[in-house]
């Protein structure tokens, strides 16, 4: 069964679980006051923060986190991402599936709902990292106006319970290069049978150690590395593509994926 954890400090998800409990069937738990049951699903209301959880009081094969994102821009935005810490070399386990399916979602909710909104991938970034199961982040930002909007919570509830049953097939990839809100990569997610997963950008000082961990921590591992090719350095470029010789997997320019789409 598969956990969607929200965080009692977290606006944002306190938004996002109403609209769960207002839109689909849960039922509260007999034996803990802070669990709701649904179809191969469950519902779990934390004290603390849902970024720094070492482990899990209850069995889960899978975490959807219902959270906020925060930004200095305030700007109105739907966001995806695993979490991670690649300073540390500790990442989450990622399912591009479940990414894919969400952010996919949430175009849909935005363009039906007409919500003002900006949807993309983000970067790989804050915890927790040390769980056993994949984690997967849908966010509202970027600031207290939207994490109580009770739009874009219902927005973030139908991508979080589309996730929990993913019918998307996909290639599992690494991202890597560009900038934090990922857009070549979110294009790819968007647009193509790629799904991507962990996206270090250019900012991240990533050297092969790291690729390699992204790959392996990938459900099934990923058979593709995503290169926005301007958005990395010279450097990066050939660590990436050491790593697929290594690893028999390709390392392929996202806009040669997006042309190869549109044919």
């Amino acid at each position: 069964m598969k956990l969607i954890l929200v965080s009692a400090t977290d606006q944002a998800a306190r938004n996002i679980s109403a609209r769960l409990l207002e839109f689909y069937d849960f039922e509260s738990s007999t034996s803990r006051s802070n669990i709701y049951l649904g179809k191969k699903v469950q519902m779990m209301i934390v004290d603390g923060e849902s970024t720094k959880i070492e482990s899990l009081p209850v069995q889960a094969e899978e975490v959807i986190v219902a959270s906020r994102h925060a930004s200095e821009t305030g700007k109105p935005s739907l966001t995806v991402h695993v979490p991670g810490e690649p300073g540390k070399g500790q990442l989450a386990l990622a399912n591009p599936s479940t990414v894919k399916t969400a952010l996919r979602s949430l175009r849909e909710s935005r363009e039906e709902m007409g919500l003002d909104y900006e949807v993309s991938l983000e970067a790989t970034h804050h915890g927790p990292t040390g769980l056993a199961v994949p984690v997967t982040f849908v966010e509202i930002g970027s600031g207290p106006e939207q994490w109580a909007d009770r739009r874009a919570g219902e927005a973030a509830a139908h991508a979080i319970m589309k996730a929990v049953s993913p019918e998307v097939k996909c290639l599992n990839a690494v991202g890597l290069g560009g900038p934090h809100y990922a857009p070549r990569h979110t294009e790819i997610t968007l647009e193509t049978d790629v799904g991507v997963g962990h996206i270090l950008p250019k900012y991240v000082s990533f050297d092969e150690g790291l690729v390699e961990l992204a790959v392996r921590r990938t459900c099934g591992g990923a058979q593709l590395l995503v290169l926005d090719w301007k958005g990395l350095s010279e450097e990066q470029r050939k660590v990436a593509q050491r790593v697929a010789e290594r690893l028999g997997i390709r390392a392929q320019r996202s806009r040669e994926i997006i042309e190869r789409k549109k044919l």
